[in-house]
């Protein structure tokens, strides 16, 4: 006897479209999240320069990095003070160059300088915006 074996069940066209495009979006939204956030400079050289500024040290793709990014947004959005903020990259020439300076070879810190340029405080992963703001406003102005 032969035996007739059934076709496997076949997933209609429009089905696997959009699966393949679900693929594709939830991809694309993952390696966009992993991206640095905000537009804060890499300008090292600002420390020093007169205004009060907050180092951020980051790692591409690194939790506290990410997380440190987010609050210090948050806090630039809605801040009056007058203080800058700038990101040493660690793994790039400058950030490690910074790291070493400074022994701040840690993703997540944020370190505050006072316009002078001399280190006034550390704060290791700070989760809100008032941590931010209780350094911050010991060295910078209101900003009018």
């Amino acid at each position: 006897m032969a035996r007739h074996r059934k076709n496997p069940a076949r997933i209609p066209r429009w089905a696997r479209w959009t699966l393949t495009m679900g693929v594709l979006a939830g991809s694309a939204l993952l390696i966009l999240g992993l991206l640095p956030r905000g537009g804060i400079s890499t300008d090292l050289s600002r420390i020093g320069q007169g205004q009060p500024v907050g180092v951020v040290t980051y790692e591409t793709a690194h939790p506290a990095s990410m997380a440190l990014m987010d609050v210090v947004n948050e806090f630039r959005a809605g801040t009056r003070l007058d203080i800058g903020f700038v990101v040493a990259h660690l793994g790039s020439p400058d950030g490690d160059r910074f790291a070493r300076r400074y022994g701040a070879s840690s993703p997540g810190l944020l370190i505050f300088f006072t316009g002078e340029g001399e280190r006034y405080a550390v704060l290791r992963v700070p989760e809100t915006t008032a941590e931010i703001h209780e350094v911050a406003a010991r060295i910078a102005q209101p900003h009018h």
